[in-house]
């Protein structure tokens, strides 16, 4: 550089930096005013937004409703009659939508009644009268069905290449008989999909090899240290053999052995023709023949048998009259007729009351023992949860009685450590248990839900906090 161009560097610096200076503050200026709105706009345009929970319409801010919906304020009661059994609603989305009415599922185009319903950790699938599932609640691992992962606190249709027959909530998946067929859908971390893979799905999959199906059912749990998850599933076949898959750690699938299936493995061998069919976190149980067999993890007693040691194939523990099973994480109940009428007698784990009408004194029972309900109407359903039982007396007014864990009121009323309760129900015809909630299918075809609610399990519209009281699932 010449000695004259240095010299031009060197004065025009501090001109540079003075006219630097200037720039931010002229722009600074005007990004702090409102030079930059044209004042001739549309007086709409500069007016502050509505408050939340209004719109704006016709220049003023009005409560968003059914006649004044999201930004194009939509009269949504102006479309078409949603018809006699629903109304027109403005979404939490904003949109025109309908709502069937109270004790009714909106599914598909109708507004239908629900003949079955199943419940599972965090979320619960119903089967509408016309063929239709939904499902509502956690979905992190697309066991909803609906081709997401996102939790839905309003149920979410699946679909199905034909009509449900009979349906199943697992730990984190879901597996429904459609068509004499199965499909599942949601976590595939140890085959429970059934699909050959472990590749987990939002949306079903068809299970390899398995037709003529009658029922299905679902479990898993976690894996403590690390953490993992694990799942498997069984169908009842109309021939009355039962074919699982999935996780076999335990020999939860009935085998023989310990290895993992991702396809329906042999027909469990059972003595007789199995009836009834229930799958708990790493065991198995079926009916067949009025006996009662159970296989898998049995170290708290869950498999009835007696042993304290892990079963790869059926044994005995119930030996005539049972009528009904369900298998809870770590313990199991069936409501058996031994002759002298039906009663509830529970085996496994029971730290919290949930094998024994929710006293813990007695940690466990390697074998079944009758439980003393008191003067609760005599059950012919029940269902296992994570730690706790419901019983029901069908078609009987307030004839549910729960057992077992209360944290999150899913015994009904508030929340205790554990203890027992009748949560307020109409006359019902079958009970589901969740991890720590409920819901009963009605006998008007309504399907109402209580206790836990932190993943839209109760299906109200939102997650929130436990609820001891019994209320219908949104119909939207």
């Amino acid at each position: 550089m010449t000695a004259p161009a240095r010299a031009l560097a060197r004065s025009a610096t501090p001109l540079l930096a003075a006219l630097g200076a200037v720039l931010l503050v002229v722009v600074g200026v005007a990004g702090c005013s409102d030079s930059l709105v044209d004042h001739r706009a549309d007086p709409e345009i500069l007016q502050t937004p509505c408050p939340s929970g209004e719109v704006r319409c016709g220049g003023q801010c009005v409560a968003e409703d059914v006649s004044h919906c999201g930004a194009t304020c939509a009269d949504c009661a102006a479309g078409p009659p949603p018809g006699p059994d629903a109304s027109a609603v403005c979404t939490e989305a904003h949109a025109c939508a309908i709502e069937c009415n109270p004790g009714l599922l909106h599914s598909g185009d109708a507004c239908e009644k629900a003949v079955a319903v199943s419940a599972g950790f965090g979320h619960a699938c119903a089967v509408a009268e016309g063929g239709g599932v939904l499902c509502w609640g956690a979905n992190e691992h697309g066991q909803l069905g609906d081709g997401t992962v996102t939790d839905r606190a309003h149920p979410a249709a699946v679909a199905l290449p034909a009509a449900a027959t009979a349906l199943a909530a697992g730990f984190f998946h879901t597996c429904a008989v459609a068509g004499g067929e199965v499909y599942c859908w949601g976590d595939n971390a140890t085959g429970e999909l059934g699909d050959g893979t472990t590749t987990s799905s939002a949306d079903p999959v068809k299970v390899d090899g398995l037709a003529g199906a009658s029922a299905i059912a679902a479990g898993g749990g976690p894996s403590i240290g690390p953490f993992s998850e694990y799942g498997h599933s069984c169908a009842l076949l109309d021939t009355g053999d039962v074919r699982c898959w999935g996780g076999n750690a335990w020999g939860q699938l009935g085998a023989g052995d310990l290895l993992d299936r991702t396809r329906p493995g042999p027909a469990v061998a059972l003595p007789a023709a199995a009836q009834v069919l229930s799958v708990g976190d790493r065991h198995t149980c079926a009916i067949a023949g009025g006996a009662l067999y159970c296989w898998g993890d049995n170290q708290l007693g869950q498999v009835g048998d007696g042993s304290g040691t892990d079963q790869s194939a059926p044994a005995l523990a119930v030996g005539a009259g049972a009528l009904q099973v369900a298998a809870g994480a770590f313990h199991t109940c069936a409501v058996v007729d031994p002759g002298a009428g039906a009663e509830v007698q529970c085996w496994g784990g029971n730290s919290d009351g949930q094998s024994d009408a929710g006293q813990n004194t007695q940690a466990s029972f390697a074998t079944p023992h009758t439980v003393d309900l008191g003067s609760a109407p005599t059950p012919s359903r029940l269902a296992a949860g994570r730690a706790h039982t419901c019983v029901l007396a069908t078609g009987v007014a307030d004839g549910a009685t729960c057992f077992g864990s209360n944290t999150s009121s899913q015994l009904g009323g508030p929340p205790a450590a554990l203890g027992i309760g009748t949560p307020e129900l109409p006359s019902s015809d079958d009970v589901a248990a969740g991890s720590a909630f409920g819901c009963a299918l009605r006998s008007d075809g309504g399907v109402a839900c209580w206790g836990a609610n932190d993943r839209g399990q109760l299906g109200r519209g939102a997650a929130g906090s436990s609820s001891g009281t019994p209320a219908l699932v949104s119909g939207r």
